[in-house]
């Protein structure tokens, strides 16, 4: 059932499969019975895509909070980074102050997001894996940075947000220590 409130597209396609059909009964027919069953398939599927559109699910509020933290780097905003931060998570918070300091970022960026959750019905932690970009320059040394490879977030729900725990970027494949 979560599935039909992440991704609208099989809505829109029994829906347009539907009002296809009851288009032609109703132009075949033209009787009153067959109007009003078009237009309760359009209310139905109407009703759907704005239900999917007001249902945010679990892995939706992950997403929202990975394109949140990234825009947030983007406009390097260190108090708006750690405020989606867990506050117990003391080395992702520490790693933050160090290093968003030193750069400054021009652009972010990320492709490929899978959201995996775990904790069952009322899922309470997520794993995040996209292909993460980061550009910008280095403060002191005016170096430009770019970063282009895996990155996996890993996020805990805490009462109705969901703040991240920990990180882990990769570099052609293989884990490394941003710090």
């Amino acid at each position: 059932m979560a599935a039909l409130f992440e991704n609208p597209i099989p809505i829109y396609a029994v829906g347009a499969v539907m009002v296809t059909l009851g288009g032609l009964v109703f132009l075949n027919k033209r009787s009153l019975s067959s109007l009003v069953a078009l237009v309760v398939i359009c209310l139905v599927v109407v009703s759907l895509v704005v239900l999917e559109r007001v249902v945010v699910t679990d892995r939706e509020q992950v997403e929202q909070a990975v394109a949140e933290i990234m825009l947030a780097i983007e406009k390097n905003d260190l108090p708006g980074v750690v405020a989606l931060v867990d506050p117990a998570a003391t080395r992702v918070r520490s790693d933050i102050e160090v290093m968003m300091p030193a750069a400054n970022v021009e652009d972010t960026g990320f492709t490929s997001l899978e959201v995996t959750l775990t904790g069952g019905e009322q899922p309470d932690s997520a794993e995040a894996r996209f292909q993460g970009r980061l550009d910008g320059l280095h403060k002191k040394s005016g170096h430009r940075m770019f970063y282009c490879d895996l990155v996996k977030l890993y996020w805990t729900k805490s009462g109705d947000r969901w703040l991240l725990n920990d990180y882990q970027p990769f570099w052609k494949g293989k884990p490394i220590n941003a710090v």
